[in-house]
C-alpha cells in the first residue's frame, strides 16, 4: 500500500522555515554516469526517476549555452566560456575568453533576453505544483570571474588588477541582477541557488577580507532581489567556508550547500550556525559512499540527521553530487536507509 506524502513542495519550505516534521525531505542528486548507474539498480527510466528517488527539488536553468563545436567537443555559452562535452563528472572548461586579455576593461558582457528562459517557461505544472523548484544560478561572482579570466590569473588579478577585477565583478553582478529581477517577475520558481567554491578542505581560496572586499556587498544586492520577494537564497560552496558563514548569514542566507564533512566539522557547524541557516548535504560523496560499507553509509545518514538536523532545518542528501565510484550496494544501503526513515522503521536517536 503506497502512504500519501505530503506535498513535496511544503516539505521543502518546512526545512527552509526550520519548523518541525515527521522527517525530513531528501535529495538525491547524480552526475551523468551515476544516474545511468542508478537507473540500472532501480529498474527505472529517467522520466520516473525522481520518483523513485523520493527527490523533492527540481532545479530549473537558463537556456544560456549557445553554439557548439562538436568536431572537438566544446559548448559554449553566452559569455563565450568554452565547456567539455567530453567529460562529464565534473565541470571542465576549455576556454577562457579572457586567458590572455591585456586589458580587461574592453571585455563586453552578454545582455539577457528572452531566449534564456524558455525551459523555465515551458515547466509543467504538474512539477511546479509538487516539487520546490529551484532556479540555479551557479557560476555565479568568483567562479565567472575565473571561468573567464582563468583561475590562477584571477588569484593573482585580486592583488594585482583590483581596478580591472572591479569592472569585471560590476558587470557580471549586474547581469546576475538582471536575471534574478526577470526571474522573479516569472513568478515560476520557488527559491534561488547561487554558487561560487570559495573553500579548499583546509580552509579559504582567499582572506576573509579579500572575500568581503570584493564579493560581500555583491551579494547582498543580488539576493535581496530574491528575498524582497519572499524567495529562499541556497547557495553552495565545496570546502571549508566557516570563516564568512557569519557573513552570509547577515546578508540573507536561508540554506547552505553541500556541507562536505571532509572540509567543515557538522557537529561545529550545527551548534554555531544551526539555528540561523538549514543545510543541504552531509552524507560524504568522498569517502562513504564510495569506499564505506553499507554499515557505514546507514551510520552517515543517521549522524548527519541528528546533527544537522537538530534545530529542523535539514535536507537531507549526500556533500555533493553523487560520481559513479559509488558502489552498488552503498548506494542501495542509502537508498534503503531513507525509504526506512520515511516509513519511522530507522531508530535515528
Amino acid at each position: 500500500m503506497k502512504l500519501k506524502l505530503e506535498n513535496k513542495k511544503n516539505k521543502i519550505l518546512k526545512s527552509i522555515k526550520m519548523i518541525k516534521q515527521d522527517c525530513f525531505p531528501t535529495q538525491i542528486d547524480a552526475t551523468p554516469e551515476m544516474l545511468e548507474k542508478i537507473m540500472t539498480f532501480l529498474n527505472t527510466d529517467k522520466s520516473h526517476l525522481d520518483e523513485r528517488l523520493d527527490n523533492h527539488i527540481k532545479y530549473v536553468f537558463l537556456d544560456d549555452k549557445v553554439r557548439s563545436d562538436n568536431k572537438n567537443g566544446i559548448q559554449y555559452d553566452v559569455w563565450d566560456v568554452g565547456w567539455d562535452l567530453v567529460q562529464t563528472e565534473g565541470f571542465h572548461i576549455r576556454h577562457h575568453p579572457l586567458l590572455d586579455c591585456g586589458d580587461l576593461k574592453k571585455f563586453k558582457f552578454p545582455e539577457p533576453d528572452d531566449s534564456l528562459f524558455c525551459s523555465i517557461n515551458r515547466l509543467d505544472e504538474k512539477l511546479r505544483n509538487e516539487y520546490f523548484i529551484l532556479f540555479d544560478q551557479g557560476f555565479t561572482l568568483f567562479e565567472r570571474l575565473w571561468l573567464l579570466r582563468g583561475f590562477e590569473n584571477t588569484l593573482s588579478d585580486l592583488y594585482f588588477r583590483k581596478s580591472e577585477v572591479d569592472y569585471l565583478l560590476d558587470g557580471i553582478t549586474e547581469y546576475h541582477i538582471e536575471i534574478a529581477d526577470r526571474i522573479t517577475r516569472l513568478g515560476r520558481v520557488d527559491g534561488a541557488y547561487t554558487g561560487d567554491d570559495f573553500g579548499t578542505q583546509r580552509g579559504m581560496l582567499m582572506s576573509p577580507d579579500m572575500w568581503k572586499k570584493f564579493f560581500k556587498k555583491r551579494y547582498r544586492r543580488l539576493w535581496e532581489k530574491y528575498k524582497s520577494c519572499n524567495l529562499p537564497v541556497f547557495h553552495h560552496s565545496c570546502g571549508n567556508i566557516m570563516d564568512i558563514i557569519p557573513d552570509l548569514i547577515e546578508i540573507g542566507l536561508n540554506v547552505l550547500t553541500p556541507i562536505q564533512p571532509e572540509a567543515m566539522n557538522i557537529s561545529e557547524l550545527s551548534g554555531r550556525f544551526g539555528r540561523y541557516l538549514s543545510f543541504l548535504g552531509g552524507i560524504s560523496t568522498q569517502t562513504t559512499l564510495p569506499y564505506g560499507s553499507p554499515g557505514q553509509v546507514k551510520k552517515a545518514i543517521i549522524e548527519s540527521i541528528n546533527i544537522l538536523g537538530q534545530y529542523d532545518g535539514y535536507i537531507i542528501s549526500p556533500s555533493h553530487e553523487m560520481t559513479s565510484d559509488c558502489p552498488e550496494q552503498n548506494f542501495l544501503a542509502l537508498h534503503k536507509t531513507l525509504n526506512d526513515y520515511k516509513k519511522g522503521f530507522l531508530s535515528i536517536k
